[in-house]
């Protein structure tokens, strides 16, 4: 046990003072290792696996032949090392750091730290331990907490998908379940890490010593993980708070007139909360990790245990006698690091302030594309819904195709009619005659009166001259005789130029691309490894989780045209249409275009908000 004066040196500003500069230092060393090194050399490996299997990058579309492949193994394999690297490089130097410094132990620099989490991983290189690292790669991303693992920050539930289960009771219901049940495993095995790293336990001796722990503390424990997170959130975020009420100050006395002044001294503020921001996602999983290593320590020792770290280390006592020059060194640094950034923040705005509308107002033409038919403006893919999209200046209209059992093709989305017409037959199942027999009942509006099912000869025949054809060929009906059928359909009423064939398998695109060059295409994706700027089609369409800032620009800058679906949302649509997209999906076709309208008419203070502080 920690004597009063033990205790009163660790509640001392100076000791916390040093934890956060000890846990800053390491996150800039460690993060730059990632950036330099360590992410470099992971695409190097992607990059020459997809090489030796005659690709540059696979999606949704085609992974798995590649999966299933030798190469897919070594992408496999490269995958799993770098999850365990990068969960040495946090999550064992973060607890075993804070492990040190709960024994005293804070003198040690960021490159023993570095050195110290990645000789820890040995002790994790069993089946149960690699298992045990899978998980928690994936776990985050599945909870939805927005902290992932390197390579799993594209592993999260697409949005089209999620949207599927929140209209559905019973799946919310079971999506419900699994979230409470991860959760709860998360929080029984919290202690798990603690015992391989600290006390040398086994994977599995870990798990059973984490679950009686957590049994015992019980509704303790509970309390105390409530008080870290909002103890360290408040922490953290008041400083934040004042920064952005700085800020609204700044506004409300600023000029009104748009001036290179008064837009300097806001891109200035802006950037320097963006910083503050930036610092505190930086700082908050080292001290919360640090924070739950402590009630790790106070649980053993209530339990007459003295946990020890084992490991070798070269971390020392606190002296007291080093404080002052620990002092002057710490304001030093500190005071210098802040200044440069200052003058940084300051440059910088000076320069983007400049040719402020080439900069902040550069706008990209957005082509409104209506979701099957004509999204929240008349029931899904029928005429009604397309006319009505046509009649509010979209451009396209995205329309899903299936055969029928007697070979003509319909509108329908589902691999059966009974979400929009209570039948539960597939569009193979049935004859033409018969489908034509159902209804299609508004979903978005009841009031407005159900609709036939179309053929895509009566949509094409309804749509021609008004608004374009995203036609994409869906579900198990979907095959090179749907492209040969539609091409020949599509040339024969002469829309060359108002259709596009989309897919979410890329095989037909590749089919559309080598066979008939001449008609646009459209690759649907969800996510992609790789060079994406490689992939065929006219329009590489894009799930929204997938289109992040960098894969957008990086596509734009190879001149490929780039489309996102589905934005619903009204964040997706605010991210969206300030973003570079040549298009948009989406089942709020109003709630776009005044989104859109509204990004034009943004003031100065909006424009660099949305430049500074979006994606």
């Amino acid at each position: 046990m920690k004597t009063g004066t033990e205790k009163k040196v660790e509640n001392s500003w100076a000791f916390r003072g040093r934890v956060i500069w000890l846990f800053t230092k390491y996150q800039l060393l460690s993060k730059g290792l990632l950036a330099l090194v360590i992410y470099p050399l992971y695409s190097l490996a992607i990059d020459t696996f997809l090489g030796l299997s005659g690709r540059t990058g696979i999606s949704s579309g085609d992974y798995l032949s590649f999966l299933l492949s030798f190469q897919g193994l070594g992408f496999l394999l490269a995958t799993l090392v770098l999850m365990v690297v990068l969960i040495g490089l946090d999550i064992n130097t973060f607890i075993l750091t804070s492990a040190l410094i709960k024994e005293g132990k804070i003198e040690m620099t960021a490159r023993h730290m570095l050195w110290l989490g990645l000789t820890s991983l040995k002790s994790l290189f069993s089946p149960a331990g690699l298992l045990l690292m899978v998980y928690v790669s994936l776990i985050f991303p599945i909870l939805g907490l927005g902290v992932t693992i390197g390579p799993m920050r594209q592993f999260q539930i697409p949005n089209f998908i999620t949207s599927v289960i929140y209209a559905n009771p019973l799946y919310l219901s079971l999506y419900a379940g699994v979230l409470l049940v991860l959760t709860y495993l998360s929080y029984r095995f919290l202690f798990t890490f603690h015992y391989v790293l600290v006390e040398g336990q086994g994977i599995r001796q870990a798990l059973t010593s984490s679950l009686a722990l957590t049994k015992k503390q019980g509704r303790a424990l509970i309390k105390r993980l409530i008080g870290i997170f909002v103890k360290n959130g408040l922490l953290y975020f008041v400083p934040l708070f004042i920064a952005l009420i700085a800020l609204l100050v700044f506004v409300l006395v600023s000029q009104a007139e748009h001036t290179n002044q008064s837009r300097l001294y806001l891109l200035f503020i802006l950037l320097a909360v963006l910083e503050i921001v930036s610092f505190l996602t930086f700082l908050f999983p080292p001290m919360i990790i640090y924070r739950v290593t402590d009630a790790f320590y106070d649980y053993e020792e209530a339990e007459g245990r003295t946990p020890t770290v084992t490991l070798s280390t070269k971390a020392s006592q606190w002296r007291a006698d080093s404080l002052p020059s620990i002092r002057l060194r710490t304001k030093f640094l500190v005071t210098s690091l802040l200044l440069l950034i200052l003058a940084g923040n300051f440059g910088l705005s000076y320069l983007l302030v400049q040719d402020f509308d080439t900069v902040f107002r550069a706008n990209s033409e957005i082509e409104l594309v209506a979701h099957r038919g004509g999204g929240d403006l008349g029931a899904e893919n029928t005429i009604a819904g397309i006319l009505a999209a046509a009649e509010e200046g979209v451009a396209w209209s995205e329309i899903d195709i299936q055969r029928t059992k007697d070979g003509h093709y319909v509108l329908n989305h589902d691999g059966d009619f009974q979400r929009v017409a209570g039948d539960s037959r597939s569009s193979s199942e049935m004859t033409l005659a018969e489908i034509k027999e159902l209804q299609v009942a508004d979903a978005f509006d009841s009031s407005r009166p159900a609709q036939p099912i179309p053929t895509i000869e009566e949509v094409i025949e309804a749509s021609k001259g008004k608004i374009g054809l995203f036609m994409e060929l869906k579900g198990k009906t979907a095959d090179k005789q749907m492209v040969d059928d539609m091409v020949a359909m599509v040339k024969a009423y002469g829309v060359e130029k108002e259709v596009a064939l989309l897919s979410l398998d890329y095989s037909l695109i590749t089919y559309i691309e080598e066979t008939y060059p001449e008609m646009v295409s459209g690759y649907l994706y969800y996510f992609s490894i790789g060079q994406t700027g490689d992939f065929q089609g006219d329009y590489l369409i894009m799930e929204e989780a997938e289109a992040s800032y960098e894969k957008v620009s990086d596509l734009k800058a190879q001149g490929k045209k780039v489309i996102v679906w589905t934005v619903n949302t009204e964040e997706s649509i605010q991210r969206f249409v300030n973003s570079e997209v040549d298009g948009i999906i989406t089942d709020y076709v109003l709630d776009v275009k005044a989104g859109i309208k509204a990004r034009d008419e943004r003031t100065d203070f909006e424009v660099i908000v949305d430049a500074v502080l979006g994606e």
